[in-house]
């Protein structure tokens, strides 16, 4: 499935449903209809049955995603007034990603750039290989970043790291970002998808509504009005069938079937 054009594609392999950013002669760079329709590709992988994890990537070999795309700045922030309807479909894209029903993952390989980091801030877990590299740019072009990009980097790496990044607008190493806490585990190059698609299949083996559980807990951790819809996803693991499915299968020393209910 296509969305934007062809510009993001949509997939699924089993249990993983892939959301490609492909415009790599703009190494992936974000154009507005890009952000208009993550929405769309997100619900429309997450209506299907059995995928248990969304891995975002970028096309070809050279970037993640480097950007939102300049070309169209002079049309759709060229000032204050015309930023606000762009900002809001940034907002809705992110918002798309963080409020996804599975873990949502970054596979980055090279350049994470700008909307790039905004896109993999989003995300759940975030694997790169050693070529990738990180920054935020928008010191050097007078641009502000975004309240909610800042809050969610911040909460990520912490208040010092995200103003260094955006205060020196300077590109980080991958094993700068390991360090900073930016991104999970690195890899080599020819690794990268292997190591994304090893953590979907530890996922894949636990329990479906633990793992909804723990996003919202997660959401919760940082948005005190999402604490009472994370407690009772807590509260559904414990009257599941899955809970008793995992105590019997422990009992019994085998693996357990878990059946999301």
């Amino acid at each position: 499935m296509e969305y934007a054009g062809g510009r993001l594609i949509v997939a699924q392999d089993g249990p993983i449903g892939w959301i490609t950013f492909n415009q790599p002669e703009r190494l992936n760079a974000v154009r507005r209809d890009m952000w208009d329709d993550l929405p769309a590709a997100v619900a429309d992988l997450t209506s299907r049955s059995g995928v248990r994890a969304i891995v975002v990537k970028g096309a070809g070999d050279k970037a993640f995603i480097s950007g939102a795309d300049i070309a169209e700045f002079d049309i759709q922030r060229n000032n204050a007034v015309t930023n606000r309807s762009f900002t809001l479909a940034v907002s809705a894209a992110t918002a798309s990603l963080i409020e996804a029903r599975v873990p949502v993952i970054a596979m980055i390989n090279g350049f994470c750039i700008g909307g790039g980091m905004v896109i993999a801030s989003a995300c759940d877990i975030r694997i790169c290989s050693e070529a990738s590299c990180f920054g935020v740019p928008a010191g050097k072009l007078g641009l502000g970043y975004e309240l909610d990009n800042f809050a969610r980097l911040q909460s990520i790496v912490g208040r010092g790291v995200a103003m260094e990044m955006v205060a020196t607008a300077r590109q980080y190493s991958s094993q700068e970002a390991l360090a900073a806490g930016f991104v999970n585990r690195v890899a080599p190059v020819t690794d990268l998808e292997n190591a994304v698609r090893d953590i979907v299949a530890m996922i894949v083996t636990n329990a479906p509504l633990s793992i909804v559980a723990a996003k919202l807990s997660s959401r919760a951790a940082i948005d005190p009005l999402m604490e009472v819809e994370a407690q009772q996803a807590i509260d559904i693991c414990f009257d599941s069938e899955d809970f008793r499915e995992g105590r019997t299968a422990f009992r019994e020393r085998r693996l357990p079937a878990f059946k999301g209910r």
